[in-house]
């Protein structure tokens, strides 16, 4: 029977008995492994570059550097890597900056284990872990610096079928799969492949990035 490997995860954060938490509940899984763990921004700073997890876990407030600009560093180092930002409330300030700034969105430390490991899912699959109020809050925030950015977006929409056009706005406007699945009339896995095609033509990393592109070309 062959082995299936793991999906590599690492973990910032510093409260030590949650690294622990985290480890325990990634290890009975079964889908996902962790690879690296540390207390702060600096600290994995120094993890060898053969640390490559497909998953980081970042906790959006820690002593040293953190939200936005740890995100930015921590992809400028791993590109292929997809950040879910840690939380212990549903608020907005840093979180929503963070994810502007690349993380593909939150998990709150406080929902059961069968929560996170369904929003660890629901990232790898290219999906946006977080609750419709921060989805919303997300995409108003986006959208403010919109109307400058119409001009060429013409070329950049052409790029896409009619069919990855309407499934774009529907997640412009914060609709999750099952929504996007009813409103058009089509299975979860026609929404994923539209997706991953709309990723791979724009070349984005995850759903909030691709609604940040259309929202700039459409002036939504």
């Amino acid at each position: 029977m062959a082995t299936v490997s793991k999906i590599p995860v690492a973990l910032i954060d510093d409260d030590a008995p949650y690294r622990a938490y985290v480890t325990a509940l990634l290890d009975a899984s079964g889908r996902y492994a962790l690879v690296a763990q540390a207390g702060s921004i600096e600290e994995a700073g120094k993890w060898p570059a053969k640390v490559q997890p497909a998953l980081l876990l970042l906790d959006v407030a820690m002593p040293g550097m953190q939200g936005p600009a740890a995100v930015g560093q921590l992809l400028a180092a791993r590109p292929g890597m997809k950040i879910v930002m840690l939380t212990g409330r549903d608020a907005d300030g840093p979180l929503l900056e963070s994810i502007r700034a690349g993380a593909v969105g939150y998990l709150l430390k406080g929902a059961g284990s069968d929560a996170i490991i369904e929003g660890l899912d629901d990232a790898v699959a290219g999906g946006a872990p977080m609750s419709p109020t921060i989805a919303q809050r997300v995409l108003g925030l986006l959208r403010e610096p919109a109307a400058q950015a119409v001009g060429g977006g013409a070329k950049e929409l052409a790029q896409l079928t009619e069919r990855e056009r309407d499934v774009l706005a529907l997640v412009a406007e914060g609709c999750a799969d099952k929504e996007i699945c009813e409103k058009l009339g089509i299975t979860r896995s026609t929404v994923k492949n539209h997706l991953t095609a709309i990723y791979d033509k724009w070349r984005v990393r995850s759903r909030t990035q691709a609604a940040v592109r259309f929202v700039k070309v459409t002036g939504m």
